[in-house]
């Protein structure tokens, strides 16, 4: 359940046995530049009604977009925050970002603000703040799956 190399880092920061993994979402910006120019292609064979700058775009444009996404997605899946016994750790595909220990955390918040057009709610957006003793703050996104939860599991 647990990578080496997180394995190691736990061990170097006494965070004792693994509770709980939260994982991450694929980027949506991300996915939707990684799928644009597939859209544009059709759009431009579709109104041109020649498919050659389609077939220039889909060949020479959307691999190394695509390629870029697949591994930028991976990393982001690969990693998650996980949490110990006496902390926890902020992975992101082989790089471990942070392994803090209770004690060092002074404060969780979750906080939500919601984007509004008139009375009508538009956009909502999610975060969890963790302020260590030390001065430094974390902000996880709401690119982590159930950020509410992993907010209450890391205040109790």
């Amino acid at each position: 359940m647990i990578p080496p190399h997180l394995r190691t880092a736990a061990a170097e920061h006494d965070l004792g046995d693994c509770l709980r993994r939260y994982r991450r979402r694929p980027g949506i910006v991300g996915t939707f530049f990684a799928f644009a120019p597939l859209a544009g292609a059709l759009a431009l064979g579709i109104r041109e009604g020649d498919l050659t700058g389609a077939l220039a775009l889909t060949l020479f444009v959307w691999p190394p977009l695509f390629l870029w996404w697949c591994v930028s997605t991976r990393r982001r899946l690969e990693g998650g925050l996980y949490v110990f016994e006496r902390g926890f750790a902020d992975v992101h595909g082989r790089k471990v970002l942070c392994a803090i220990t209770w004690p060092e955390v002074r404060s969780v918040r979750y906080e939500t603000r919601s984007l509004w057009a008139g009375l009508i709610p538009v956009a909502r957006t999610a975060r969890c703040v963790i302020e260590l003793r030390d001065g430094d703050r974390i902000e996880l996104d709401g690119s982590y799956r159930a950020l509410h939860e992993l907010a209450e599991d890391l205040r109790s």
